[in-house]
């Protein structure tokens, strides 16, 4: 099996739902990055430690299993990888996401794959940084 190509951009899916996540990562994909998935907060921290110079975009759902939520997994990334473009994603009012960065974008559950196509395409457009999104 081939290895994956280490330059391009890559999208990080962090969605305890696995359906939720498959259909993240089938829209992200359309945009010619690599996805990966991940469960926990915990784990997309990890993975960006690793990785967070290719990642383009962060998916995240607020209520995740684990010790960190994907409101304060957001606000981490806004810090520590200011380049990702963050999507967060709740079933719950957005009002109540009050300490989300500026530069993320919210959107409802349920969404549909319309909805991660334009919010990744926002996100874009308010992050200068991203490389190589082409919309």
């Amino acid at each position: 099996m081939a290895q994956a190509d280490q330059s391009r951009c890559s999208a990080l899916i962090v969605e305890d739902d696995r359906g939720q996540s498959a259909l993240g990562a089938a829209m992200l994909a359309e945009f010619d990055l690599d996805v990966h998935q991940v469960e926990t907060a915990e784990a997309a921290i990890s993975h960006l430690r690793d990785r967070g110079g290719a990642v383009t975009v962060l998916l995240a759902d607020v209520n995740l299993p684990g010790d960190m939520n994907g409101v304060a997994l957001a606000r981490s990334v806004s810090v520590l990888w200011p380049s990702v473009s963050l999507i967060v994603t709740s079933g719950d009012p957005p009002e109540l996401f009050a300490s989300l960065p500026d530069s993320c974008v919210f959107i409802p559950k349920p969404w549909r794959a319309l909805d991660i196509v334009a919010a990744a395409e926002r996100a874009a457009r308010a992050d200068h940084s991203v490389r190589s999104l082409r919309l």
